[in-house]
């Protein structure tokens, strides 16, 4: 069976997107759900940049491993392959007009929009991958529903 793909957005893909994506990855992994790859994107990225160092510290805080990552800019092929694009904020949406298959994390989750902790201290951070957290959990429920329906 062909893997589905999930693609958080942000801005430069350096805070929030990466986050989203490990927090989501742990999550599938844990919950068994090998069909679903994750990944993410920034809509301003320059490619190639590590995650913040807040963001890193953050996820180790919360038990996650964040080694290896590199940012990549987010590509009209990458948003047509994808099963599912999931915006940190409706202006990051806005910028993907035309596409049926992106949201918001508050359109999905029904929690607010991720604000960018960028230039935050580690306790903003905190509060990111945190909201995050929340979010993934709620992701991966309504999966796991899906899934028991099929």
């Amino acid at each position: 069976m062909k893997k589905k793909n999930i693609i958080f957005v942000c801005t430069g893909n350096t805070c929030r997107s990466p986050m989203a994506e490990i927090i989501l990855k742990t999550k599938f992994k844990l919950a068994g759900i090998t069909d679903i790859r994750v990944s993410s994107a920034g809509l301003q990225a320059l490619g190639g940049e590590k995650m913040s160092k807040n963001s890193a510290s953050a996820l180790k805080q919360l038990g996650y491993k964040a080694t290896g990552f590199k940012s990549k800019r987010l590509t009209r092929e990458m948003v047509e392959k994808a099963a599912m694009v999931i915006c940190m904020t409706a202006s990051h949406k806005l910028q993907l007009v035309g596409f049926d298959n992106v949201y918001t994390v508050s359109e999905l989750t029904g929690l607010k929009d991720v604000t960018d902790p960028f230039g935050g201290s580690l306790a903003v951070y905190m509060e990111t991958s945190r909201q995050l957290e929340d979010a993934c959990n709620i992701i991966l429920e309504k999966i796991l529903t899906v899934k028991g329906e099929n």
